[in-house]
């Protein structure tokens, strides 16, 4: 019963105390972030979004700038999102036409 312990035990102890750092400490994001570019207006970006939804779903958009703006309009109206006041509106999509535009720089893998 011994012998059969320690390689569970060790196995345990790797799972809880991984040799190697978590996804977030090797890409670069800052876990207070989650997967969202870490770039000006990505603190009011994730503070807004995440009252609603995951972060996920804002990094995984591809949509020009009108089409964000029309998404938030969308959400203040048939999803009763609270009206983004200024000028953290204008941050927040200046921050979603740069980073989660159509050509989707900042993806999630």
């Amino acid at each position: 019963m011994i012998r059969g312990f320690f390689p569970v035990a060790v196995a345990v102890c790797l799972l809880a105390f991984p040799l190697f750092p978590v996804q977030a400490q090797t890409t670069g994001e800052a876990p207070e972030f989650g997967v969202l570019f870490v770039a000006p207006g990505v603190e009011e970006t994730f503070y807004t979004c995440t009252a609603c939804h995951s972060e996920r779903i804002v990094a995984q958009q591809g949509l020009p700038r009108k089409k964000w703006d029309e998404t938030l309009e969308w959400m203040v109206e048939e999803q009763g999102m609270d009206e983004i006041e200024e000028p953290d509106r204008t941050i927040i999509l200046d921050y979603l036409a740069e980073h989660y535009n159509v050509d989707r720089p900042n993806f999630p893998n």
